[in-house]
């Protein structure tokens, strides 16, 4: 093929994959527009941007530039603008302060590396921000600053590594996850309405509530009404006492992933509200005493992936003082979840799950236990779901499985039993049992699988766990 055949045929080709600029009408009564492959937002020419109400960019080609100095942009209605479809975006210093009424801004996966305050009007409307996935390492107070209406703002998946959080009186949702945050700190009273906080995934080694020097010592409420804080999968190796006193409406707390090597009750002072605690996946953890005692409305409680080698019998239940200073323990009568799932518990208390009248679900699989003692479960004879699965068992007494007359769904699979007791007149309201992964003996076990067939409940049971 000659040098002129090759150089048409590389034109045709360049032509061919040449992005092609468009826009469309995406809603015509919102008047809102979809474009592709713009440079700029002065680009639009086809349709009139004066009532612009909503934009979205997708480029897979080109680079967006947006902030020209003495733009001619007339995009006065604009209040949603989405272009996390536009890999390479790059904002001049005017960056979107030409967009005065803009409520909405998503620029996700833009490639961004820095966000200044001149980027913004000094009036800023937007209520809902998303810069996710892109490489900022800063978010200073005078950018933050600027967004007075805020309610929901994503920084998530960026390269963070300072922020200052200044009053922001609307923010309801921050979310700061999966940056390189080593420490931060939060003031009272600087985001009156915050609901929810994200720091998951970070570096932290702690979490502060600062308390301004004019609160300390007023009569002002001292609370943050935090509904859920995620601080799981950081470096947090040690929790304060009363660290957590100032968020007495918080619901869900995450902890799970960090190094946290020891927990007593003073650590969750002032939790009054909290639902849900997550703390699974930490190293070696020690629970000091009545570690819970403080949680009287918790409903969810993970302790999987602790190394727990013991449980105390004393471990649950609601500490109830009386006015002459007296106390005595109650049942937790909102605990519905209790996971103990993948520790190195060998023996369990006949009283452990005592304070627990009402749970629902406990998961107690991949431990060591070798015999459930008598009366374990009499305490709590509403439980639905029972996880028992790869342990050592070697034996299930009758006696066990008559306390669970409303089991429905009941995991004894990867154990060393080798039959079950009668079942008739057990377990009424069984929908399913896994007992795979066990040396069942044929012929005992053939009494137990024609129960379970008369039944209609769901199991598997491999050939090869027969023996």
């Amino acid at each position: 093929m000659s040098f002129l055949n090759l150089s048409i045929l590389w034109l045709i080709c360049c032509v061919a994959t040449a992005a092609t600029q468009t826009c469309q009408i995406e809603d015509s009564k919102f008047y809102s527009l979809k474009c592709q492959e713009l440079s700029s937002l002065e680009e639009i020419n086809d349709f009139p941007t004066k009532k612009l109400c909503g934009l979205e960019i997708i480029n897979t080609q080109t680079k967006l530039t947006i902030g020209t100095v003495n733009s001619s942009l007339n995009m006065p209605r604009l209040s949603f603008l989405y272009l996390s479809h536009v890999p390479r975006l790059e904002l001049l210093s005017e960056g979107f302060s030409n967009l005065p009424y803009l409520m909405h801004l998503n620029i996700s996966g833009c490639g961004v590396e820095q966000l200044l305050a001149s980027h913004f009007p000094t009036v800023c409307p937007i209520i809902e921000f998303d810069t996710s996935d892109n490489k900022l390492s800063v978010l200073t107070k005078d950018l933050l600053s600027k967004f007075s209406k805020l309610i929901f703002a994503v920084f998530a998946n960026n390269s963070l590594t300072h922020v200052e959080v200044p009053y922001m009186r609307s923010l309801g949702i921050l979310d700061l996850s999966h940056n390189n945050l080593t420490t931060f700190n939060i003031t009272l009273g600087n985001c009156p309405y915050l609901r929810k906080l994200y720091l998951n995934n970070n570096k932290l080694t702690q979490f502060q509530i600062t308390l301004p020097a004019e609160v300390v010592d007023s009569s002002v409420e001292k609370v943050l009404r935090l509904k859920k804080l995620d601080l799981s999968n950081n470096c947090i190796s040690e929790l304060i006492e009363n660290q957590f006193e100032l968020l007495g409406e918080l619901e869900i707390l995450e902890l799970s992933g960090n190094r946290i090597t020891t927990l007593k009750s003073a650590h969750f002072a002032g939790l009054t509200s909290l639902r849900h605690l997550h703390l699974a996946s930490n190293y070696n953890m020690e629970l000091i005493g009545h570690t819970f005692e403080a949680l009287e409305q918790l409903e969810t409680l993970d302790l999987s992936y602790i190394f727990l080698e013991n449980l105390s019998p004393h471990l649950f239940g609601f500490k109830q003082v009386n006015k002459k200073g007296r106390y005595k323990y109650l049942p937790m009568v909102h605990m519905r979840k209790l996971s103990l799932t993948g520790n190195m518990l060998q023996h369990l208390h006949p009283r452990t799950f005592k304070k627990l009248p009402f749970l629902d679900t406990l998961l107690l699989a991949d431990n060591a236990l070798r015999v459930l003692p008598a009366g374990l479960f009499v305490p709590i004879r509403n439980l639905r779901m029972l996880d028992v699965g790869h342990n050592q068992l070697i034996k299930i007494s009758r006696d066990l499985l008559e306390a669970l007359s409303k089991i429905t769904v009941l995991q004894i699979d990867y154990n060393q039993l080798s039959y079950l007791p009668d079942l008739n007149g057990t377990l009424p309201n069984l929908v399913r049992m896994d007992v795979e992964g066990n040396p069942w003996q044929c012929d005992l076990f053939a009494q137990t699988e024609r129960w379970l067939i008369s039944r209609k409940i769901a199991y598997i049971k491999h050939d090869y766990d027969c023996i």
